[in-house]
């Protein structure tokens, strides 16, 4: 097994500590836990991580996993969402990292197998790949965590040998960082990039689960008229009394400027709906997965470079501008982070869901799809309660 696969290991010379030290200073909740998990034992364990390797988030804390003496691997879920310093930086810290930013598919597929062979007792996942990719291991790892809607529909109907602790659908996950956060971080990084604002222009939002209400909500709030569709009707009716436009996708392609995939689902947007976009439409996808939009075809199409993060596609009779090749653009623009503080629950959430699978999974939780531990979750809600009231 390689040791690491990474951009280059120079990079983590660029990390000031002192930055490090602020991260942990705005995360409080998992600054609190990761004190307390430092000074365990854990020797002996090992864990496979699978999800965006960030240095603000994703680094503090598997570092307090790494000082209590776990083993651990890690690959991105994306393969535009890796920073190659937060890489580096984790390498010089003694964790491999298979990862790096702008990898092709051959590349990303390569690294998963890689991890794979790290044989992990345990998996952090997001996304349901590395759940997928350890399936047929023997024996079986002991349990694993997954943070997405499109990791749930991969795992969905599988025959998991092992028990899978859904953190997606927990309260503080759907109602807050799914419903507000990705919405909230989305359309700052669209600025970033485009130069553009959101003021009288038409936004198409396809989904209106949690994370498309909030990015039509934040849209609304700045000035976009937004059309919402959605194969769930009773999605297009709480659409309407959002104050949103229901619209069929057809109708949606064709008349709006800006269109955002939020569906956890893979090609929603293919050769036959690409084609109908009205020209000059930019798109974006906000969802975990890159393939919601066909970018494989779309690749195939006459395309050129207009700036970083802005590629032009003529397609057919039309021609539109898709943003951060269809990765999540939120983390996958490289405009650096936004609401760091947002995040801090959900890595306290991993951190403490990880160390409960390591001291013991109940003996009476079967295989299979599982709800996240609710007295974990309250833990971490009593202590953000506890915190930003004394803060407050």
């Amino acid at each position: 097994m390689e040791p690491s696969r990474i951009k280059n290991p120079d990079l983590a010379a660029q990390v000031d500590e002192r930055e490090m030290a602020w991260y942990r200073y705005v995360a409080p909740i998992t600054e609190h836990y990761a004190n307390q998990i430092a000074g365990r034992d854990y020797r002996g364990k090992r864990l496979a991580y699978w999800g965006h390797i960030v240095l603000e988030n994703t680094i503090p804390m598997l570092l307090a996993l790494k000082q209590a003496g776990v083993e651990i691997a890690m690959g991105a879920c994306n393969v535009d969402s890796t920073n190659d310093v937060a890489a580096a930086y984790a390498v010089s810290k003694g964790i491999h990292v298979y990862a790096w930013k702008g990898m092709s598919q051959a590349d990303y597929l390569e690294n998963l197998a890689l991890v794979r062979d790290f044989d992990a007792d345990y998996l952090c996942d997001m996304g349901g790949e590395l759940s997928v990719a350890y399936l047929d291991k023997t024996p079986p790892v002991k349990g694993a965590l997954e943070a997405t809607t499109s990791g749930l529909n991969l795992l969905k109907g599988r025959d998991l040998p092992f028990p899978v602790f859904d953190w997606n659908s927990i309260p503080l996950k759907e109602r807050l960082e799914n419903r507000f956060h990705v919405g909230d971080g989305v359309w700052p990084v669209f600025s970033h990039v485009t130069g553009l604002g959101l003021f009288g222009k038409r936004v198409l939002v396809i989904g209106y689960g949690p994370v498309g209400k909030g990015i039509a909500e934040r849209a609304r709030n700045l000035g976009a008229i937004v059309h919402v569709t959605d194969l769930d009707p009773v999605r297009m009716i709480e659409a309407r009394h959002h104050g949103c436009a229901m619209v069929s996708l057809e109708e949606g392609l064709a008349r709006c400027q800006v269109i955002v995939t939020a569906t956890g689902f893979e090609g929603i947007l293919r050769e036959e709906q690409l084609r109908r976009v009205r020209p000059g439409a930019i798109l974006f996808n906000a969802g975990h997965s890159n393939r919601e939009i066909d970018i494989d075809w779309l690749d195939r199409q006459p395309h050129q470079r207009m700036k970083a993060h802005i590629e032009r596609y003529e397609v057919g009779d039309t021609f539109l501008f898709l943003l951060a090749k269809g990765s999540l653009l939120n983390l996958a623009a490289g405009t650096g982070a936004h609401g760091l503080d947002l995040f801090d629950h959900y890595n306290a959430v991993m951190l403490l869901g990880i160390t409960w699978m390591f001291d013991g999974i109940p003996e009476d939780i079967s295989p299979g799809l599982q709800l996240y531990p609710a007295h974990l979750e309250r833990d971490i809600a009593e202590l953000s309660v506890r915190i930003h009231s004394e803060s407050g």
